[in-house]
């Protein structure tokens, strides 16, 4: 079976290590960024067979950091994460070619 790679994206990613480590006993490769352009980075130097990624953080947001994933390799699927309820931001992000 094939390793999974996750890029997992969020400016409070200590937070979601008991979740990291679930998917990583369960033989999913987890690399995390703490940031848009930490993540970008990943992008350009790795290839991650999905992306979670936090719309809100600081400097870049989810949804610039998305358009941006988007332009180095279109075909990962990327699964946004948000608290937020304020409809524009699934609009934006469903036009933005999310996978869920």
């Amino acid at each position: 079976m094939k390793n999974i790679k996750i890029l997992w994206v969020d400016d409070e990613i200590d937070l979601l290590k008991p979740h990291i480590l679930f998917l990583e006993n369960k033989n999913y490769s987890v690399t995390t960024a703490q940031s848009g352009t930490e993540a970008l980075e990943e992008i350009k130097n790795n290839t991650f067979d999905i992306v979670f990624l936090d719309e809100n953080m600081p400097g870049l947001t989810g949804l610039e950091t998305l358009s941006e994933i988007k332009e180095i390799q279109a075909s990962v699927p990327v699964v946004m994460i948000t608290k937020s309820e304020e409809e524009y931001i699934m609009e934006e992000a469903i036009g933005a070619k999310i996978a869920d």
